[in-house]
Formats: C-alpha cells, sequence, structure tokens
C-alpha cells in the first residue's frame, strides 16, 4: 500500500512548506531515516533527515524529503536545492517526526488489512463503514441502483439535510430525486467514471465526494461522502480511493443474482438479448426462479425524452413496489414492465404516471402473450407502438402525445409506414396515395371538406348519422358527400377493400 505526501502531510496536521513543484503528489511505501554517506535509497521510500542534509545530499530524481529545519534561512535556498524537500515549520524533534509518520504508515496499513479481512469473510458494507470511520472523520453512505441507503457512517451523523432524510427514511423521499433531477446529478451518477468532488453546495452545504459503481447502464452502487468534519482536499480523496477499492469486491461479488426477481430479470435480458441458449433452457431458468414461462403476459416498455438524467433504477423499485404480479427492470436504456398475470392496463397506467410524473416518456404496449421466449417480439410491438405514436406527436397528428400506447392501435401506422418506405415510388402511384390528394385537390378548388367528411364516414363504420352530428350537417347532406366521393374516384363505397385502401390513406397522410 503506497500514500501519498499530501495525506502524510494532513494527517501530521502541522503546518509545511512543500516544495515539491509541477503539481506531483509522490506516493511512498515507508519512511526511513535518512544517513548521510549511506547507500542509495529506494525511490519509494520517504527520507526524513534535518534540512541542512537534504540540501547537501545529492539527490536523485524521484527522491523526496521531509525535513525539520535546523538552519537558518539564507541564499542557499532556492528552487534548485530545496527541489523535492518538504519542511516542517513546527518546533519538532527528529525522532518525534519520525515517528509521527510512521505511525500514519501503520494506520492506514492496518485500516487497508481490516477492510481486506472483512471482504475475505464476507462481512458486509456496513462492517466496512465502521472500519473506515476513524479514518475519514466524515458521514459516509453507501446506497444502492435505487437509491436506498445500504449502509453509513453510524458514529458520525449526518451535517446536511438530504443526508438526514435519507437517515430517516432509509432512502431518498421524492424531494431529494426532484433535487438531483432538477440539477442533472442523476445524469452525473451514470456518466462519471472517476471520484466526483462537488463543491457547489447545491445539495449539501458541505463539499461532496462521491464514485459511481455501474453495472451496464445502470447505477450498482452509489458511495457518497459528506465533507462535515474534515475538508474534501487531496487526502481525503485518496482516503476515499482506496475505501472504493475495497466496496467494489462487493459489487463484483453481488453482480450475479441466479434466484428469485434477480434471476427472471436476468433470464428476461438474456432472452431480449439472444443469449439465453435454447427455449428448454430458458424454461428450467424460469422454474428455478419461481416464476411461470408460460402464462397470460403483456410487456411495456418506456422511453425516456432525458435519459441520461433519469434516475431510471429508482423509478423501478417503486413500481416494482406498486405492481406486484409484474417483474420490473431497464433493458437498452428502457424500463420495461412485465405483467405476469392478466391485468388491467388502465390500473398499470395509471400507477406507472404516478410514479413518472416527473419525467418525460413515452410508453409503448404490446400485444398479449402466452410465453416468456415471445419477449423478442413483444418487445418490437411495444416499441413500434411508441415509435408510431412520437413521430405522430412531431407532425401533430392526431394519436400523438406523451403516455400509453398499444401496438393494437398503432399497428396500421406501421404498417403503411413500412409499405411507403420500401417502395416509395409506387406508393406515391398508387390508389391510396392517389385518391386523397384527389380528395383534396377538389376540396381546395370548391372549398369543401370532403376529405375529412370521408374520413369520419369510415372510422365510424360507415355511419352518416354518426358523421352528420360530427360536422353539424343533415344525414341526407352526407349521403350526397359520399355519392360525390364514389363519382370523383372512380369506386364504390360498398367494396371492403376500397374502404380498406381509403383508410390506410388517411393513416399514411398522418406521417406526412
Amino acid at each position: 500500500m503506497e500514500i501519498s505526501l499530501a495525506l502524510i502531510r494532513d494527517e501530521l496536521g502541522l503546518e509545511t512548506a512543500c516544495h515539491v513543484g509541477g503539481g506531483l503528489n509522490p506516493k511512498f511505501k515507508s519512511v526511513e531515516l535518512y544517513v548521510v554517506g549511506a547507500e542509495q535509497f529506494s525511490q519509494d521510500i520517504l527520507l526524513i533527515c534535518p534540512l541542512s542534509e537534504a540540501i547537501a545530499a545529492e539527490k536523485r530524481e524521484g527522491e523526496y524529503f521531509l525535513c525539520i529545519r535546523d538552519r537558518m534561512l539564507d541564499e542557499h535556498e532556492n528552487a534548485y536545492t530545496m527541489a523535492g524537500i518538504t519542511v516542517v515549520r513546527s518546533n519538532i524533534s527528529l525522532r518525534d517526526l519520525f515517528n509521527r509518520v510512521h505511525r500514519i504508515f501503520v494506520k492506514v496499513a492496518e485500516w487497508v488489512m481490516a477492510m481486506e479481512r472483512s471482504v475475505a469473510k464476507r462481512r458486509g458494507l456496513q462492517e466496512l463503514l465502521d472500519l473506515s470511520e476513524p479514518v475519514f472523520g466524515n458521514f459516509i453512505t453507501v446506497q444502492d441502483s435505487t437509491f436506498k441507503l445500504v449502509a453509513y457512517t453510524k458514529n458520525i451523523s449526518p451535517a446536511g439535510d438530504v443526508m438526514k432524510r435519507l437517515v430517516e427514511f432509509g432512502y431518498h423521499p421524492p424531494e431529494t430525486m426532484e433535487l438531483f433531477r432538477r440539477h442533472r446529478r442523476v445524469e452525473e451518477f451514470k456518466t462519471a467514471v472517476d471520484v466526483i468532488v462537488s463543491r457547489d453546495k447545491v445539495t449539501s452545504e458541505f463539499d461532496v465526494v462521491k464514485k459511481t459503481l455501474n453495472l451496464g447502464n445502470s447505477i450498482f452502487i452509489l458511495v457518497v461522502m459528506e465533507c462535515c468534519g474534515k475538508p474534501a482536499d487531496e487526502a481525503a480523496v485518496e482516503l476515499f480511493r482506496i475505501f472504493i477499492e475495497y466496496v467494489k469486491a462487493y459489487a463484483d461479488i453481488d453482480i450475479a443474482q441466479t434466484g428469485g426477481v434477480g434471476g427472471v430479470k436476468a433470464l428476461s435480458a438474456d432472452i431480449l438479448g439472444g443469449t439465453a441458449g435454447s427455449k428448454e433452457e430458458a424454461r428450467v431458468r424460469s422454474e428455478y426462479c419461481g416464476y411461470p414461462f408460460e402464462s397470460c403476459f403483456r410487456l411495456y416498455v418506456f422511453s425516456f425524452e432525458d435519459e441520461d438524467n433519469v434516475p431510471i433504477a429508482h423509478h423501478i423499485n417503486q413500481l416494482a413496489e406498486l405492481c406486484r404480479n409484474s417483474v420490473v427492470f431497464s433493458y437498452d436504456l428502457n424500463m420495461l414492465i412485465i405483467e405476469f398475470e392478466k391485468a388491467d392496463i388502465a390500473k398499470t397506467c395509471t400507477t406507472a404516471e404516478k410514479v413518472l410524473e416527473h419525467s418525460e416518456f413515452v410508453c409503448g404496449i404490446s400485444n398479449s402473450f402466452d410465453c416468456l421466449w415471445e419477449l423478442p417480439i413483444a418487445f418490437d410491438q411495444a416499441v413500434i407502438a411508441y415509435e408510431v405514436a412520437s413521430r405522430l406527436k412531431a407532425n401533430n397528428k392526431a394519436g400523438g402525445g406523451n403516455g400509453f400506447h398499444l401496438f393494437s392501435d398503432n399497428h396500421l401506422y406501421h404498417i403503411v409506414s413500412v409499405g411507403c418506405q420500401s417502395a416509395p415510388d409506387a406508393w406515391g402511384n398508387s390508389f391510396i396515395a392517389r385518391s386523397l390528394a384527389t380528395l383534396r385537390a377538389y376540396d381546395d378548388q370548391h372549398r369543401t371538406e370532403t376529405a375529412r367528411i370521408l374520413r369520419l364516414f369510415l372510422e365510424n363504420e360507415r355511419s352518416a348519422t354518426a358523421v352528420a352530428s360530427i360536422m353539424h350537417m343533415h344525414r341526407n347532406t352526407v349521403l350526397y358527400h359520399m355519392e360525390k366521393i364514389s363519382d370523383l374516384l372512380g369506386v364504390t363505397l360498398d367494396d371492403p377493400d376500397v374502404r380498406l385502401q381509403l383508410l390506410l390513406a388517411f393513416k399514411a397522410d398522418d406521417f406526412v
């Protein structure tokens, strides 16, 4: 274990003058007293001696000295002679200085050994924090992917309001999650690969040091240190990094969940990704998890507009509590709900809408299916449903808007879109495309609404009475328009194929 000069200076608690240039913060494995005339020392050893001996020494590059002052300041102390030397300004003996520095190495080494033993015996994250309290002197929490409190420093109380509420509730309440979302903390947690030091005082009146350990695209463990006792300086961040290495050991141990909800989530992700093996292998895994492989399922797929700043894991935890007959998990930056029993779609949508009230989303809902092996088909259906809805919204046409969209309601739009894209020239010269253009041209010339009347007629099961009510006209007038349309297009509306093609023409128009 190596510890840095900054950490040693911080732990000493003495005023020092450091002449290590270039922003360097060298690290050392041990400390020794410098002896004049001795053989060369290893460069990973911090040398302690009087300042006069350090100045007189033929220093090699990479050698560093920690000194007590034994001489008056004069012209010989310049940038060249003082390079690599740190001088203690306090009145302290050489022996006392050496003993203090040696105790720092022992303290850190004993702490690290204690954490190694704890991890080896799998005593848990709480014991790691118990062992670390005397080292840090700050309030530290470990949270899971849903921002639920897993462990914290029991003998160091939180000072900031956010951390106080976290300890009180055992998880971050909605107002805190909204604060994180508003200041893009969730995005920061997801994307940061290094230790983060926040000094903006937005979520705490103290500096905050934090690190996320990620699994795929989701936060797995979040470690946060509120610097209410000691500052967030180089030394504190260094100790924090050491601690994180042992938290990682638990992340590595606990990533794989073999049974229960974790198991069926993993199985579902494997089926969607095509890595589940054979259908029979998937069936065995499902039985092992205690979930049915064959039942009456339905899939909800949620896509978020600001996906980088949405606490998906937090939402998953909330929905899992409320949707008891479902499994909720993330896949490919989406949130998925698999209902394992025939449920009330409206109730599920209402529940999800309340949980996601602060997140912009669109949700596609598949048709019901009978076997988990059909998840990829259901996923495609749900994605088609929300993509069609999003496109309709972008074009300001009926059927758009954020919210929930059934595949069954949007399948015709998808068929039309695929048909048009696969052969646009053939489509453009088809009756489907030309019929609506003919009616629009007639309406422009005669200031009529035959196109709108026809659409209402087709969508209301050819009920002239219903169209008359909507258009505020007489029923006979509607029938007159239908005859006029038949003459203009040279077709009869009694032909079901003609009516289908005309309805598809309106569906296609919604995408334009």
